[in-house]
Formats: C-alpha cells, sequence, structure tokens
C-alpha cells in the first residue's frame, strides 16, 4: 500500500508567512489592481514571488521564506500638451511666430434684434 502524503493547501501556507502580513498584503494589492484595471481598461498584474533557502546548512528542516509582491498597476494615458519651443531651448504656449491679435469684449446693454425673412 502507498503511503499518502499530507501537504498543507497553498492558500494555508500563505497565511503563515509574516503572521498573515503577506496574505494582508497580497489582498489589498490585488484590489488596487483590480481597481486601477477597471479604471483604464488596460492589463495588470500581480506577482508574488517566495524566496525559499535553508535556514543554515546543519538542518535541512528549518527554511527560511521571503515574500516578494510586485504589483503592475496599469495608469490613464496622460494629456498631451502642445508647446513652442525657441532657440534658447525655453518652452512658450503660444506660437511667438504669430501676430497677438488685441481681440476686447464688447458688452451691449440690450441684444440687436434679429430680423427673419421669408422666401418665396
Amino acid at each position: 500500500m502507498s503511503e499518502e502524503k499530507q501537504v498543507t493547501n497553498f492558500s494555508q501556507q500563505i497565511a503563515y508567512i509574516n503572521k498573515g502580513s503577506l496574505d494582508a498584503e497580497a489582498s489589498e494589492g490585488i484590489a488596487r489592481v483590480v481597481k486601477a484595471v477597471r479604471e483604464t481598461g488596460k492589463k495588470g498584474s500581480i506577482t508574488l514571488t517566495l524566496a525559499v533557502s535553508m535556514l543554515n546548512t546543519r538542518d535541512e528542516n528549518a527554511m527560511k521564506i521571503t515574500p516578494s509582491i510586485k504589483l503592475s498597476i496599469p495608469e490613464l494615458d496622460k494629456a498631451e500638451t502642445i508647446m513652442f519651443s525657441t532657440h534658447d531651448g525655453d518652452l512658450l504656449r503660444d506660437d511667438p511666430d504669430q501676430i497677438q491679435m488685441d481681440l476686447r469684449v464688447v458688452n451691449t446693454n440690450t441684444p440687436a434684434p434679429i430680423k427673419l425673412q421669408q422666401n418665396g
């Protein structure tokens, strides 16, 4: 008869690492990624890395687990701005080669009546 091996579920192992703080950090991280994906419509990701090493070379049973969580949170596209450059490397909002017109608002007390004509 073959011997059955008992292995703890991965989700339970995650809950043990760093006294549950890894589980909490991953839960918050996935929520941030999902929210950003919904807002932007772009892909995001969460990557969990567990570095496993022996605590020391004298005892093969003691393991050291070092967790790392990396989030790839999608961002909204940034608005573009058109600016004009000078020979000195300065940036200006208005084209320096364009003629500046002195426009002003004309205030009227009453609007002029519109005369409608019928054709035909």
